[in-house]
């Protein structure tokens, strides 16, 4: 007998299994979440020279996000991201970083995300666009977002949303064009984190 599975079976088994989760789970589920500190990783990476890829992330990130799975695409969302918490590994390179031609973070201390549009693809994908803030200058940013799991934690037992968001953002648009030549202006991103419910957030800290 032939192997009759394919990848549009596959699909549907999966549709009907994030289905089948978020019906169950839709009734508790709170609308207010926020960043988990502990388990969210805003990270990005640049070709440095064709040599090789940098990478860093940023230690302080917050957010808070508006989802009701009922009806996912009125959720809304809010970042803000230190740019004084730039970790690349390097310490030299993180103060060259932080100083004028980069992120001047004396005078621009953050950078924002503020989502003005969310459209699922199925109950796990979706686009995200929205209004980011660099160095003063705000323009579109559009991130796809993948809900990772939906469930109750087995060490809190409180509600999470577990997801990943990609996105590439041009630094030469916002002004920052130091080392164009040899350092990529297109910088890829990848947001990985967990979301708690935000009254349970002290409580799931550290866990």
């Amino acid at each position: 007998m032939k192997n009759t599975i394919t990848k549009n079976s596959i699909k549907a088994v999966l549709f009907g299994s994030v289905v089948a989760m978020t019906t169950l789970a839709s009734a508790a589920l709170p609308t207010q979440w926020q960043l988990d500190d502990s388990h969210t990783r805003v990270g990005f990476s640049v070709n440095h020279l064709g040599f090789s890829t940098t990478m860093g992330h940023f230690n302080d990130v917050k957010g808070m996000v508006n989802y009701d799975i009922k009806a996912p695409n009125k959720a809304n969302m809010n970042f803000t991201i230190a740019t004084d918490s730039i970790d690349t590994n390097w310490d030299a390179r993180d103060a060259h970083l932080k100083k004028d031609e980069f992120f001047n973070v004396a005078k621009y201390p953050t950078m924002t995300f503020k989502s003005t549009n969310v459209t699922f693809k199925n109950p796990q994908q979706a686009t995200v666009t929205g209004d980011f803030t660099l160095l003063g200058q705000t323009k579109p940013l559009t991130l796809d977002v993948t809900l990772n799991k939906i469930a109750n934690s087995p060490m809190t037992k409180e509600p999470v949303i577990g997801f990943r968001a990609t996105g590439v953002i041009d630094r030469a648009a916002y002004g920052m064009t130091a080392f164009a030549s040899g350092i990529t202006t297109e910088v890829p991103i990848q947001i990985d984190g967990e979301l708690i419910e935000k009254k349970a957030a002290t409580k799931n800290k550290e866990k």
